[in-house]
């Protein structure tokens, strides 16, 4: 049986460790000689427990989303898809080791990404040697993508930092009117990366930063970085940072009379903020790659209901966590299945080929036309990219 670890997972999940069990259930080692119509499987690493574990269900929803729309329809070659789940606790000797055990002992021949652009990083060499496809979902590290690998076997369906710092840097001086800018990101391999993201976006306009500040991880202290901002005269902090240090700072900067505005990665999309930070949440804005919030798309709208049927606490669409992982996850798997379709095949190699010449694809998110090609593998890029904001613990589109 697959390794899951629901004594992990919070109580008010409950529904969800039952699914994740199930899923599990059904994903067993098949025997030698297993027939053709056995399923083809998929493996998604994530955090299932602890303060990610709302992000992990959302690319867990994603993936269950389009694998019933595939399955409906008679699955890929005549066989049905499965998805394999592990908790890996949002631990980067988990997530690699993981994403070993389960493509040889499991058998999966795609992987979808873990949250943590540290454990996409990690995982480069496993995949390489494997040669068996995986997915950024929830990651924009740009080393994932960007590693110098011929044939590069890691895609992404996501947000790039380094778009996304120039995105940040745009629509603050263009939309909000910000005059400078501090950065504060959290002191780890996603945040400290984007750093540099952050300061060569804002040279691009000219613009040095007014700080640079990290937070670590777990700290809950960060008056001297918001007395820095403050003293430095920033009147917008751009941010690559989680919700529990992102709240910190808030209080910490309410407690020195400074309220800047602040423009953030998609880590703050997370529904734990504004409980976390309270009225200091209200107009923190945070980017997307896809909202359900406003969204005019049949094939959106049409998802939202389904959801809505299968969740009972899914009623608001802007009440919805980590919707943009949903779309990238579901987006994701459609073009896996695709792939194994025009591929004809399973083999890693054939599937790795066939994603670099994919065609069309009518998905979530956008229509593609050829998302992936052998000098890209960024399906999405900031085009695809819109803001929301805060209201109280709604994550409302903004217009």
């Amino acid at each position: 049986m697959s390794e899951v670890h629901p004594a992990g997972i919070p109580s008010a999940s409950r529904r969800t460790a039952v699914k994740i069990l199930g899923a599990a259930a059904a994903s067993t080692v098949l025997p030698r000689g297993a027939s053709a119509a056995d399923p083809i499987k998929i493996g998604l690493s994530a955090a299932f427990s602890g303060p990610n574990a709302t992000a992990g269900e959302a690319l867990q929803r994603g993936a269950d989303l389009a694998m019933e729309e595939i399955n409906a329809a008679g699955g890929v070659l005549g066989r049905p898809l499965a998805l394999v789940i592990r908790d890996n606790e949002h631990k980067l000797d988990r997530g690699v080791a993981q994403t070993r055990e389960m493509i040889e002992r499991e058998g999966c021949v795609a992987m979808l990404g873990s949250q943590g652009s540290f454990i996409g990083l990690a995982v480069i060499d496993t995949i390489h040697e494997l040669k068996i496809p995986w997915f950024a979902l929830a990651v924009g590290g740009v080393g994932i993508i960007e590693n110098g690998r011929k044939p590069n076997y890691m895609f992404r369906v996501a947000t790039n930092d380094r778009e996304v710092a120039k995105f940040l840097v745009s629509y603050g001086q263009e939309k909000v009117g910000g005059k400078s800018f501090a950065i504060l990101n959290e002191d780890t391999g996603w945040g400290v990366p984007a750093i540099d993201d952050l300061r060569v976006a804002l040279k691009g306009r000219n613009l040095e930063p007014a700080s640079v500040d990290k937070m670590k991880v777990g700290d809950s202290e960060f008056t001297p970085q918001m007395l820095r901002a403050k003293n430095g005269g920033a009147d917008t902090i751009l941010t690559f940072s989680n919700a529990v240090e992102m709240a910190n700072a808030l209080k910490a900067g309410n407690k020195i009379g400074y309220k800047p505005k602040v423009l953030s990665a998609w880590g703050l999309a997370n529904p734990t903020f504004p409980s976390l930070a309270g009225p200091l949440a209200d107009g923190v804005m945070v980017m997307q790659t896809f909202t359900f919030v406003q969204n005019t798309n049949p094939k959106a709208q049409a998802l939202f209901k389904r959801l809505a049927e299968k969740n009972r606490n899914v009623k608001d669409e802007m009440a919805l966590p980590f919707p943009s992982y949903i779309g990238n996850a579901y987006d994701a798997t459609h073009m896996i299945a695709l792939a194994i379709k025009k591929a004809g095949s399973t083999d890693g190699p054939k599937m790795q080929a066939a994603l670099e010449n994919l065609g069309t694809y009518g998905g979530l998110i956008k229509s593609y036309a050829n998302p992936f090609s052998a000098d890209r593998h960024e399906a999405l890029g900031p085009e695809d990219y819109s803001m929301t904001v805060w209201r109280g613990s709604r994550l409302e589109l903004v217009a």
